[in-house]
Parts: C-alpha cells; sequence; structure tokens
C-alpha cells in the first residue's frame, strides 16, 4: 500500500514569491526612485549566502507574516536579519566590497525591514539605518554615479534621509556635492532637494531666535523662506510632464462602491502609477507644511500686536490649503479602492479606471528594466499590497506637526478653514486605512505625535556594532 506523503510547504520560498509579486515585479514608472523596484537585478547576481540575500529573505518573512499573521517579529525573519548584519559588518571592513551597491542595497533593505516593525511593533526609528546608508554613500564616492543601478540607490537612499529629517525635523547631513541638482534630474529627485530645504527650515523654526535677533525679525526670516519654498514647489508642480500630470475621473465612470467606501465630493484623480501619486502626496504634504509654518507666523505676529501679512497674501494660504487637501483627498480612491475590509492583493477589487491616453504617455519598465505595459490587475495587485502605506504618512501630516512653539496640541484655526465636513472625512479615511491593514494604533487623536517607547529588537554583535563601523568608515 503506497504512502502518500504531502510535501511541507516552505515558508521562505513562499515569502520570497509573495514578496516580488506583490512589490517588486509590479510594472513602474522609470522616472521615480523607490529603490524597493530595483532591487530584482541585484538580488539575482547575489550569492545566496550574502548579506542581500539573507537581507531580503529577512524582509520577504516579515512581509508574508504581516499579511498573514497580522504581526511582525518573525523569528525566521529575526534569524536571517542577524545573518545579514554579521555578514555586512564583514563586508565594511574590506575596502573593495565596502563600497559595492550590494552592501549599499543590504543597508537599504534594513531599514525597509525596520519600518515593517516600526508600523505593527510601534518602536520609535532611530535613523541608525538611514545615517549608516548615508555614511556608505559618502564612502563610496564617485562609485555612486557608475552605472544606473548605483544612481538609483544614491537617489533612493538620499530620499529616504531627506523624508526621515523632514519627518522627525533633524539636520540634514548631505554635503553640497549631493544636493547637486545635477544629481536629481527625475521629478521625485528635485521634489527631494526641495524637501531638504523644507527640513532644514523645520530645524530653524524649532531652534528659534539666535542671540541678537528679536522675534519679529526671526519670523520674518522664517516667512521669507518658507515663501521662497512655496515659489519653487508650485514651480516644480508646473515643471512635470505630463505623465506625471494627474486625470480626474468623472463619478459616472467610478465603481458604486467605490463611491460607498470613500469618496470626497465626488473628486477622484488617478495617476500614471502609485508610486507617482505617491510623491504627489509627499509634495503635497510639504508645499501643506510651508503654508502652516507662514500661517503660524501670522499668529505670532498677531499675538504682538503686528500684521505683516496683507490679505492677498492670508487669502492665497487660504485657497492653496484648500487646493492641497482637494489633491490628497481626491488620490485616496486610487490608492484604497472599495477597499474597507483585510482583503489580499490578489483577492477582486474595483479602482478608478486610469486612461489609456495617460497610459500611453509613461514609458512602464518591470522589474529588470525591460519595456512593460500596466493593466489594471497590475495597479489592483499594487494598490493592494502598499497603495494604504504609502497615503498613511502624508495623511498623519495633514493632522500632525507642531513648529515654532513647544504649546499643547490643539485644533488649529489653520485646519478649520477647510469645508465643513472635510476634516472629519479624513479621520475617517486613515480609519478605514487602521481596518485594511489591522493597524495596531489608535488614530483618533490626530494632533498628538504618538510615539512608542519599544525598543527595538537588536542582535548583540561582538566589538563594534555595524552602523558605528559605517561611520568609522
Amino acid at each position: 500500500m503506497p504512502l502518500t506523503l504531502s510535501p511541507s510547504r516552505n515558508m521562505e520560498v513562499e515569502s520570497i514569491y509573495w514578496f516580488f509579486q506583490n512589490y517588486v515585479t509590479v510594472p513602474r514608472d522609470p522616472s521615480t526612485n523607490i529603490f524597493i523596484e530595483h532591487i530584482l537585478p541585484l538580488y539575482v547576481k547575489a550569492p545566496a549566502q550574502s548579506p542581500l540575500s539573507f537581507a531580503t529573505n529577512a524582509v520577504a518573512l516579515e512581509v508574508m507574516q504581516m499579511w498573514f499573521m497580522r504581526k511582525t517579529g518573525s523569528h525566521q525573519a529575526r534569524d536571517y536579519y542577524g545573518k545579514a548584519m554579521t555578514q555586512l559588518t564583514l563586508i565594511l571592513q574590506d575596502e573593495v566590497e565596502s563600497k559595492s551597491d550590494e552592501a549599499l542595497a543590504t543597508v537599504f533593505l534594513f531599514d525597509f525591514y525596520e519600518s515593517l516593525r516600526k508600523r505593527f511593533a510601534g518602536y520609535v526609528d532611530s535613523g541608525a539605518h538611514q545615517q549608516g546608508a548615508i555614511a556608505l554613500i559618502r564612502h563610496r564616492g564617485e562609485k555612486n554615479f557608475e552605472t544606473t543601478t548605483s544612481r538609483r540607490l544614491f537617489e533612493a537612499v538620499r530620499s529616504r534621509h531627506v523624508s526621515y529629517s523632514l519627518q522627525h525635523c533633524r539636520k540634514v547631513m548631505l554635503e553640497p556635492a549631493m544636493r547637486d541638482e545635477e544629481t536629481a534630474s527625475q521629478p521625485s529627485a528635485q521634489l527631494d532637494l526641495l524637501n531638504a530645504e523644507l527640513a532644514e527650515l523645520y530645524v530653524l523654526a524649532e531652534e528659534g531666535p539666535k542671540a541678537g535677533m528679536d522675534a519679529t525679525e526671526f519670523y520674518q526670516v522664517i516667512v521669507a523662506k518658507a515663501l521662497l519654498l512655496d515659489k519653487n514647489l508650485q514651480a516644480w508642480r508646473e515643471a512635470l510632464p505630463l505623465s506625471w500630470q494627474p486625470a480626474r475621473v468623472p463619478p459616472s465612470e467610478i465603481h458604486p462602491s467605490i463611491k460607498a467606501a470613500g469618496m470626497y465630493e465626488d473628486m477622484c484623480e488617478v495617476y500614471s502609477s502609485l508610486e507617482v501619486s505617491h510623491v504627489h502626496n509627499a509634495a503635497r504634504s510639504s508645499h501643506f507644511g510651508v503654508l502652516r509654518l507662514i500661517s503660524r507666523c501670522q499668529r505670532h505676529f498677531v499675538a504682538r500686536g503686528e500684521s505683516i501679512l496683507n490679505p492677498t497674501l492670508q487669502s492665497y494660504i487660504d485657497q492653496q490649503t484648500q487646493t492641497i487637501i482637494d489633491g490628497f483627498c481626491a488620490s485616496i480612491p486610487y490608492h484604497l479602492g472599495n477597499r474597507t475590509t483585510v482583503s489580499l492583493p490578489h483577492e477582486p477589487s474595483e479602482y478608478p479606471p486610469v486612461p489609456d491616453e495617460l497610459r500611453r504617455l509613461t514609458n512602464y519598465v518591470d522589474a529588470m528594466g525591460n519595456p512593460s505595459e500596466m493593466t489594471m490587475g497590475d495597479h489592483s495587485r499594487a494598490a493592494a499590497a502598499i497603495g494604504g502605506w504609502f497615503i498613511m504618512t502624508p495623511l498623519l501630516g495633514f493632522l500632525r506637526m507642531q513648529m515654532l512653539d513647544g504649546d499643547k496640541p490643539q485644533r488649529w484655526p489653520f485646519m478649520s478653514k477647510l469645508r465643513p465636513g472635510q476634516l472629519p472625512w479624513i479621520q475617517q479615511q486613515l480609519r478605514r486605512i487602521q481596518r485594511i491593514y489591522l493597524l495596531p494604533y489608535e488614530s483618533s487623536e490626530y494632533s498628538r505625535d504618538q510615539r512608542y517607547l519599544i525598543r527595538p529588537l537588536q542582535r548583540p554583535e561582538k566589538g563594534k556594532s555595524w552602523h558605528k563601523l559605517l561611520w568609522s568608515l
């Protein structure tokens, strides 16, 4: 009598397939700088025992657990994470290997791994990985620009560092050569340079007046710098190529289930890709922060019995704020479709249609950089996997962020100027994302910058830790 045995499941293989299928191999617009889309060419060339392979396994297992067990902290993932760290520490001591694309890509995956744990485990991101990546970029020098992959890595690491500095009000640790306009030929990279200026303005605003400068002069300096950034952000948006422009979809072409799930005032705009929409919303979040700085300066002027902003400028700020928030709200159906509860990327969902003309304007490529086409099935899969994550950070940015003073959070008059009901609608979308991804934090207290005190789990190493070694290179 033959014995029938069911083959055992290989979670490592399944997780790699799941990760690449839903996060890496979706056709993309090559003018964006999200490096996770560029990882495949490096991964297929990396030895099985390399730090890049180990780090990829760690990320894939963590993503798999996030989806199917709704938590992070996989023991297998941590084991691979530790192996990758050990291998990378050895590589960093080699003059040639430490400058390789594989080493820098490994650090980038470490940061991605920790970002997953940040969302579910809830610890405060120390920024060690992105700081280590910046140190590696300095160490690599001209190798950052030798190949297309190297340049993509450089742009992605710089973008991550600028975003971290912007979100945490930290000084941007980029040398002038790293911020040269010649290193930013694509729209997303150009926005990074503007965001670096904004991050520096946030630091300046938080530090307060320098010795010998009175408060009025200080606020005038902040307003002048913010108005220049406002002008440059406007110019950035106006210079975008046609393939980056949003397309408005009339309500008659939108599935009723999408309207029922969440659509603000019949506003719906679609883009050539989720990544392009993500960059647009990042720009909106930055522009919103600039206008909020100006508005808060005006409040300080008024409190001091002074009035600096003329009525025309104040009207412009109010109008721009409403336009920015409307644009963000209009992008939500494109990211979330008709989803209101947990669903997997392969499960059918409805999303607003993307015009064929917009598709034709975009030169899509696959994960290996070869010409490709984007279908609604591709978009549905990618939107389910990462669409909500893309809009969550700018959404929280609209509801949080304080500069220029340390008073207790409150409902800002700045936000109360929005249309009646728009702010509660945005809060509802945040709760909707929480339901879709089962995020384990309470998001109703929107004006408080919620931080957790859970320390990140780190495997102890003998001797010098890897990120200290990075800084010493």
